[in-house]
């Protein structure tokens, strides 16, 4: 029992789908209590606040997923001038005072990415707001939330820096396990203050001050990190080798993801400007559980990126091959049973607790479902591409997310929330999903078919009985 546990508490996959668990107890626990003690219209400016704080992602991301495959790559004993090129370089022994130098340069890229941050959503965030806010019975106290959000929002983004080097040190179960302790703890305090009569403020400024204590908490496990090596930093300036490296990766993997999961999330903000709002809190909920469904079955291939970079490094493909086709196969059944669960059981449950908001019509969870298995397929595909450390994020996501627009902007009067799924699935199976994997395949030589009996198949298979049997069942 005791080596049992202990396998559980230090496995990267495990402590993830843990996070994520905890994250999502959110949606059995909380959400149910949003959904009954808001109305309607709070509903949906709580969903959209949501959103806006999951942008934060797109801004930073480019810079968090380059400096975390960097730092992995001085791990596995790279040196600076080899890291655009770091197949098969490593020596096996991290470099220190390159990894100082590392550190110091991230310091300063997410001090200005905080302020642009910040600044770009105080201004976007008011205009969206706007119309929203201006339907629930206090307005006063909504605009109070969104300043919280705004004012926490540049703290949080330099606590990333330490997300991105735990990473990096392949520290994932220990960022995981206290990520998830954190999460139960935003839950409890959430679920004590609206149980208690409070409001959208109060639930703000409790989920704020619990991020607050998460970067805290973050800052705290660096340091302690490899022996405390973050200790012995000393304070350098910006190093444009540095930068250098890192900047054709972070730019392509920034504007891809902003053209991906940015654009996708801020359907949700174009809806709630033209839908009736019971309507845009229905699309809010769905997308809200699909993004749960989603982060949860990432896990098992997700937990592993570190390793995957680490093993390119040292030139241990086959390894890497074996360990990912295993993560994509476990992804691929989680996203599934997370999906095909939740539309039969979704709509009882929100009927039965009385709901405000209602859970989207089969039709559109239908859509939604073959959208986002599209997403997850194109998107671990191109992750396991980077680990080459050569991105096509920019053009995959770029290309795609100008088909997503022009589809669901072209098609939102006529279809309203239906076009957003159409736009998504035009946008992925028309292009990103089999761009990003031709380039997995190509690149280490794999037989898509021979490759895809042992990852998607099966999944496919059985989403494909699923949507029809949601589509039957809506007939009865």
């Amino acid at each position: 029992m005791r080596s049992l546990l202990s396998r559980f508490w230090n496995s990267p996959t495990y402590t993830t789908w843990g996070s994520f668990l905890a994250n999502s107890l959110s949606a059995l626990i909380v959400l149910p209590l949003v959904l009954t003690k808001f109305s309607t219209a709070e509903i949906t400016v709580w969903y959209l606040m949501l959103t806006f704080v999951g942008l934060q992602f797109v801004v930073e991301s480019g810079f968090s997923t380059t400096f975390s495959r960097i730092i992995t790559y001085l791990t596995g004993g790279v040196a600076i001038n080899n890291l655009r090129r770091p197949s098969t370089s490593g020596t096996g022994n991290l470099n220190a005072g390159d990894l100082n130098r590392v550190y110091s340069t991230m310091q300063v890229a997410y001090f200005g990415l905080g302020i642009a941050w910040t600044t770009l959503l105080l201004v976007t965030g008011a205009l969206a707001l706007q119309r929203p806010i201006s339907h629930v019975q206090d307005p006063r106290s909504a605009w109070i939330a969104w300043g919280v959000i705004v004012a926490v929002s540049f703290i949080a983004f330099q606590g990333n820096r330490y997300v991105s080097y735990l990473m990096g040190l392949n520290e994932v179960a220990l960022l995981r396990r206290w990520d998830a302790i954190a999460a139960i703890g935003a839950i409890i305090t959430s679920f004590i203050i609206l149980f208690s009569g409070g409001g959208l403020l109060a639930l703000v400024i409790a989920n704020q001050a619990w991020l607050l204590l998460k970067v805290a908490l973050n800052a705290w496990l660096a340091r302690s990190a490899a022996d405390g090596l973050m200790r012995s930093f000393s304070s350098q300036s910006f190093n444009k080798q540095v930068f250098n490296a890192i900047w054709p990766s972070a730019w392509r993997s920034g504007v891809g993801v902003l053209m991906s999961y940015g654009i996708i999330q801020s359907s949700g903000i174009i809806y709630a400007q033209v839908g009736s709002t019971p309507d845009v809190a229905s699309y809010l909920l769905g997308m809200r559980v699909m993004q749960i469904i989603t982060q949860f079955s990432s896990a098992p291939f997700y937990s592993k990126i570190p390793s995957y970079s680490r093993l390119y490094a040292e030139g241990k493909v086959a390894e890497l091959l074996q360990v990912a086709q295993r993560g994509m196969r476990l992804s691929h059944w989680a996203f599934v049973i997370g999906f095909g669960s939740t539309a039969f059981l979704a709509a009882p449950i929100l009927k039965y607790l009385g709901s405000n908001a209602s859970f989207p019509n089969p039709l559109l969870w239908i859509l939604m479902g073959l959208a986002f298995f599209s997403e997850r397929f194109g998107a671990m595909h191109i992750q396991l591409y980077s680990t080459t450390n050569k991105i096509i994020w920019h053009i995959a996501n770029g290309v795609s997310g100008t088909i997503y627009l022009a589809v669901s902007l072209g098609l939102l009067n006529l279809i309203g929330a239906y076009a957003f799924p159409i736009g998504i699935m035009a946008g992925y199976y028309g292009f990103y999903s089999w761009y990003s994997a031709s380039h997995s395949y190509r690149e280490f030589s794999l037989k898509p078919i021979a490759f895809e009996k042992k990852t998607s198949f099966g999944p496919v298979a059985v989403l494909l009985t699923i949507l029809v049997l949601i589509e039957l069942q809506s007939r009865i």
